[in-house]
């Protein structure tokens, strides 16, 4: 139990941060503060291509923050032990879902932006985290979308044992 309530209490840390930090970008990015990393560009530079990679960003991020607020709704869920429940599968796989799309999507960024720098004439190869994250993103929703149809294959023969007694 007390792990579950470790896990919950992680999750809602995440999500809460994440959300602020969403809040955060949307205050600030009228006032041209932000600053695309992976280009070293400042708003007042940004071309239509900028917009896009911004645009696209700012959606994979509420479509991670949607994978973690199913996330957090079965974390609630399991602090009741109901561990084969459809409202726990379903949630899982929903994560699983969002997670897995916002690997894709930060991958497909990663991929976009240094097309950009070859385009260029600036090809970089370097070997850093940013491109760990998107994989392991992808790694997390993939297992997540395994456990939720694990654990309905569990609930059915659960259900088949309970009708068998």
């Amino acid at each position: 139990m007390t792990k579950t309530i470790l896990f919950k209490t992680l999750v809602d840390i995440l999500y809460f941060l994440h959300f602020i930090g969403l809040l955060g970008i949307i205050l600030i990015l009228p006032f041209g503060i932000v600053n695309i990393n992976q280009a070293n560009i400042s708003v007042e530079e940004w071309s239509f291509f900028n917009w896009i990679i911004v645009i696209v960003s700012l959606t994979t991020y509420i479509i991670f923050l949607i994978g973690l607020y199913y996330l957090r709704k079965m974390a609630r869920f399991l602090l009741s032990n109901k561990y084969f429940s459809d409202f726990t599968i379903s949630n899982l796989k929903k994560s699983g879902t969002h997670f897995l799309l916002t690997g894709i999507l930060s991958l497909f960024l990663i991929i976009l932006l240094w097309i950009n720098k070859l385009y260029d004439g600036k090809l970089e190869l370097v070997y850093d985290i940013n491109f760990m994250i998107p994989l392991f993103l992808m790694i997390i929703g993939m297992f997540f979308i395994i456990q939720s149809k694990t654990l309905l294959l569990a609930k059915n023969i659960k259900e088949e044992n309970e009708l068998t007694v």
